[in-house]
């Protein structure tokens, strides 16, 4: 029986599963992740959403073609692994092979929304075939909120309006940064480690002005550990707006949560007045996963389990 492992959610750009603490994600792009063991891929996929069309032939026979268009190899249906038993009551499941021996992938479709993804195996020796059946067993796409979409990377989750489209992101050693964009607006979203190394050698004001930019003198330091940027835009601002529709009504945070010694920083830009009740939303909904085991199941996938160290 194999061990009860620590769980983590992860959640990126519609999709969402839980896999073991050990096992690394590598964001590929905004539809593609790569999953890691011990350094070693174990399997990669990519995603399309909306995929039902006019035409008659199914999601999975289309990926099937562009398979054989880029590989020159035509692929072998078989028998889909055991590990994706988990996926039948929801998901049209049909494996492939490219060359005789255990199935290269497996095209997985959404009977009620029609997302289909394209995984990928590894050849790791020997498959975790366990954990895999549970990575699997966990797999949604169809948001249960319908208004907001849920977020979860590495050791951050956060939930925003649905409205809100990935722009950019960013993971290097010790930072974090997401972008979102919508009609008139903006949001960024940054993750600082060894936070309390950076205080070192300059102040919360000074980091702030870094991810800010200009116009952080009207900042209002709440407390030591938290700074919050919400002032109305000046005259001088309204007749920039007019003149080249810049983004004028701002509001940020920036917060060092001294638990994780991590700072955690919001920006929100907009040409039209901020919604505030959005502007609640994301600063309640956005900050640290807290990590389970597989037996212990609660409702991180729900948007709880949250910690925001502020």
């Amino acid at each position: 029986m194999m061990p009860t492992p620590q769980l983590r959610a992860i959640s990126w750009n519609g999709i969402s599963c839980e896999l073991p603490e050990s096992w690394n994600v590598i964001v590929k792009g905004n539809r593609h992740l790569i999953i890691e063991q011990n350094l070693q891929p174990l399997l990669e996929f990519r995603w399309q959403t909306g995929t039902r069309s006019s035409s008659k032939e199914p999601p999975a026979s289309r990926i099937l073609s562009r398979i054989t268009k880029e590989t020159t190899t035509i692929p072998e249906l078989t028998e889909p692994p055991e590990f994706l038993r988990g996926l039948y009551r929801h998901y049209e499941v049909t494996a492939f092979r490219l060359d005789d021996g255990v199935p290269d992938g497996a095209i997985v479709t959404c009977r009620k929304c029609a997302t289909a993804m394209l995984f990928q195996f590894f050849g790791t020796s020997p498959r975790p075939v366990d954990y895999l059946a549970n990575f699997f067993s966990t797999l949604e796409c169809c948001r249960t909120d319908q208004e907001n979409s849920l977020w979860a990377m590495e050791d951050l989750t956060f939930k925003i309006p649905g409205t809100f489209i990935l722009d950019s992101y960013l993971f290097s050693l010790g930072l974090t940064r997401l972008s979102f964009k919508k009609k008139a607006a903006g949001l960024n979203l940054i993750r600082l480690s060894a936070a309390s190394r950076h205080l070192e050698q300059h102040t919360l004001l000074e980091l702030f002005t870094n991810f800010h930019g200009n116009g952080v003198e009207r900042t209002v330091q709440l407390d030591e550990r938290t700074l919050i940027l919400d002032t109305p835009p000046s005259l001088g601002d309204l007749l920039l707006k007019t003149i080249k529709r810049k983004k004028i009504y701002r509001w940020a945070k920036f917060s060092y949560c001294i638990e994780e010694d991590k700072i955690l920083g919001i920006r929100l830009e907009s040409s039209r007045p901020l919604d505030r009740q959005q502007v609640s939303f994301i600063e309640k909904n956005y900050g640290f996963i807290q990590k389970k085991t597989a037996d212990s199941r609660d409702d991180q996938r729900a948007g709880t389990g949250l910690h925001t160290g502020a």
